[in-house]
């Protein structure tokens, strides 16, 4: 519980750096004020994710002691996932690497490294999004497992599955497992079994009146999906590949065969990530087949885990090299010459998210100055439902105190607020409303 405090202590203190909300976390945050108003619409936002909505609904009433807070708080949830996925990423691989104090240490500072490094890792927890909270459970499940404590780990995993949906093959492997080797848990393995879906389902029925809502929407296919292309799984492939880097699946095959060849207690953990990475690969790739766009996120935890056993296979190649310490010397320099370019690159990448959550944070502030100039949300609604960029819609949804999809106070494609020559509304760094820029209007359609 101290290294959950300090996580959370560290994700408050960042408050400072700026950084806000974007689409789906502002859906999450509003909707968590509609479910405490008993007054749920989620037609117009993206699909629902049950554990975000459970920690708005209860940060809901604080927006009466200031608006700011429930944004602020989820913020806080989020980034201190961010973290949390981190620490564990140190030491789960720490404990993979093996007996050695300095491989085992070794092997932690690199996956926390490669962690930090993957693909959108800043951007999501500056903003806010699901994914390094999902795979900081799942990695703190895993920890609980090789502690022995398979029900906590099982909790973990139900968790990361109310952010993920695909963690849920997995939970239901595991689950069936821990069914048969520990029937003191069989009490709490049913409970979470009948309370999975009832969380996911219900509250989309309720609020469209469509359970399977948000499966049907994220195979909507638009124009940029995957599964619009001539070899759906093809194209998803390639995604992996790009999102991981040879470096990372070299490492993690290293990783995975001197895991087979000693077959030790932690290597069997070695074994089943590397088993659940290619088959979360799989899953992706299926749904991409089936009609789901392919967003990179769908990629994130199975390049997060390729990542960590990367870091373990490093550490124990350089430690099994043969020889004196001079050979495993350079071993080290010869892997620092292959892993360089790509880090370098993934450091590139780092700094263009910074610059990209800066300008992203400045017109979400633009936007809340805009409403506050007009005389706040009941002004702007005044004339009718306002029409913005989709990629502000929830926002503006919570600025005036609307929902995402209902006329009124929700958010309307018939209008344009204010009315510009043509297309979709996008704040300009002003923030002033005539000098709103006007975009040719784009689609975004509902992702898992």
């Amino acid at each position: 519980m101290r290294l959950l405090a300090a996580c959370v202590a560290l994700a408050a203190l960042s408050l400072v750096l700026g950084g806000a909300p974007t689409y789906d976390p502002w859906a999450w945050i509003l909707w968590g004020r509609e479910v405490a108003a008993l007054d749920l619409n989620t037609v117009g936002g993206p699909s629902w994710k049950p554990l975000p909505v459970l920690f708005t609904t209860a940060f809901a009433p604080l927006a009466g002691v200031h608006e700011s807070l429930p944004p602020a708080l989820w913020l806080v949830v989020a980034r201190a996932g961010a973290l949390l996925m981190v620490v564990t990423a140190f030491r789960v691989a720490r404990r993979l690497a093996g007996p050695s104090p300095a491989t085992a240490t070794a092997a932690g500072l690199l996956a926390a490294v490669a962690v930090v490094l993957t693909p959108h890792w800043l951007r999501n927890a500056a903003h806010g999004n699901e994914v390094p909270l999902a795979m900081g459970l799942l990695l703190w499940g895993v920890d609980r497992h090789m502690d022995g404590q398979r029900a906590p780990a099982l909790v973990l995993a139900f968790l990361s599955c109310l952010l993920r949906p695909e963690v849920f093959p997995f939970l239901v492997a595991y689950g069936a497992w821990l069914w048969r080797a520990e029937p003191g848990a069989r009490r709490l393995t049913a409970g979470l079994a009948v309370t999975l879906p009832l969380l996911w389902l219900v509250p989309e029925w309720i609020g469209s009146g469509d359970p399977l809502s948000a499966s049907s929407q994220a195979r909507g296919e638009p124009p940029w999906s995957l599964s619009l292309t001539e070899r759906p799984w093809l194209a998803a492939l390639e995604r992996a590949h790009q999102l991981a880097g040879l470096p990372v699946e070299l490492g993690a095959g290293a990783a995975a065969g001197l895991a087979w060849r000693r077959r030790s207690a932690a290597d069997r953990v070695t074994l089943a990530l590397a088993g659940i990475a290619f088959s979360w690969l799989a899953v992706v790739v299926a749904m991409v087949e089936a009609g789901f766009t392919g967003s990179p996120r769908y990629f994130l935890p199975a390049v997060v885990i390729l990542g960590l056993l990367a870091a373990v296979g490093a550490a124990r190649l350089v430690d099994s090299a043969p020889g004196p310490a001079l050979t495993s010397a350079m071993a080290a320099v010869a892997l620092v010459a292959v892993v360089g370019p790509w880090a370098l690159g993934r450091a590139e990448s780092f700094e263009r998210q910074a610059k990209g959550v800066e300008h992203l944070s400045d017109h979400h502030g633009d936007l809340l100055a805009t409403v506050d100039r007009l005389g706040g949300g009941d002004a702007v609604t005044a004339s009718g439902a306002p029409r913005v960029s989709p990629a502000f819609l929830t926002h503006m949804a919570w600025a005036t105190g609307g929902c995402s999809a209902r006329g009124g106070a929700g958010m309307s494609s018939s209008r344009l607020w204010p009315r510009p020559s043509g297309g979709a509304l996008r704040p300009t760094s002003s923030g002033a409303p005539d000098r709103w820029s006007a975009s040719g209007a784009f689609a975004r359609r509902r992702q898992l």
